[in-house]
């Protein structure tokens, strides 16, 4: 570099040698050795100087001030060019490198998101007590929840008649006219309807609205429950499982045995 000493010395070393070592793009070289200065705005032409004169450590005073006075005698001239000084070497290295930082940022947002939706529990509406709408569990859900379950009846059980049932059946606790039955904590229920004998299961922490238009048989997980009557509420806070009928608009607790007789000893 030292034999450079002047703007000339500049020029002879060539548009393509300055545009490697500047970055500066060729087409502006071309402007500004061939001094065509209304080509290029003063922001330009400025900058191209410094750039110059900071990588060949060069005066170029000279070749600003021959700018301005042009400037000064043709302000109309200059074009107002908005364009980029340097032009930034091409490394598809560093493009690979980006773009691999970016996926893998997209990928750990990716997995963070789906661990949340897993981590979160489905929010569940109230359950209307609808054969046709009520949603099914799996059978290996049913199996967890109801271990504590005693659902073999006995052969003889099996083969009694309706009639024989009920008059061997004994309520536990009677609990009158109740409508919504609200778990204290997360439960399976079972339920079946008497008439159809059609039945439905669910794991739920939300209140289960009765359908009194219909007799049911409930099972639930646990008995921690809150039971809402027309005119009073109960509160039940047994952790083993819970029996109940729900017949001509009464709710009934059972015992298992009793249960069993009522479902005619069929597994849920």
């Amino acid at each position: 570099m030292s034999k450079v000493k002047n703007f000339d010395d500049i020029v002879s070393l060539g548009v393509n040698s300055i545009h490697e070592h500047t970055h500066i793009s060729r087409a502006k070289l071309e402007l500004l050795f061939t001094k065509s200065f209304n080509e290029l705005n003063r922001v330009q032409f400025m900058g191209f100087l410094s750039i110059l004169e900071r990588e060949y450590n060069v005066d170029l005073s000279i070749l600003r001030d021959e700018y301005d006075s042009y400037l000064q005698l043709n302000p109309n001239q200059v074009r107002s060019v908005n364009s980029a000084i340097l032009q930034a070497p091409s490394n598809p290295r560093i493009k690979w490198v980006i773009g691999g930082i970016i996926l893998i940022i997209a990928l750990i947002g990716f997995v963070v998101l789906t661990q949340n939706k897993l981590s979160n529990l489905p929010k569940e509406e109230v359950i209307v007590l609808n054969t046709s709408e009520v949603n099914r569990t799996e059978p290996a859900l049913i199996a967890d929840q109801n271990s504590s379950i005693d659902t073999n009846a006995t052969e003889t059980n099996s083969t009694m008649t309706a009639e024989e049932n009920s008059t061997k059946v004994s309520a536990v606790q009677n609990f009158g006219h109740i409508i919504r039955i609200e778990p204290l904590s997360k439960v399976w229920v079972g339920m079946m309807d008497l008439e159809s004998g059609v039945k439905t299961q669910k794991l739920t922490s939300s209140a289960i609205e009765i359908d009194t238009t219909k007799n049911w048989l409930f099972i639930f997980g646990h008995g921690r429950l809150k039971l809402i009557g027309k005119d009073s509420n109960t509160t039940l806070k047994e952790r083993n499982t819970a029996w109940f009928s729900y017949e001509n608009g009464i709710l009934t607790q059972l015992t298992s045995e009793q249960f069993n007789l009522k479902n005619k000893g069929s597994n849920w």
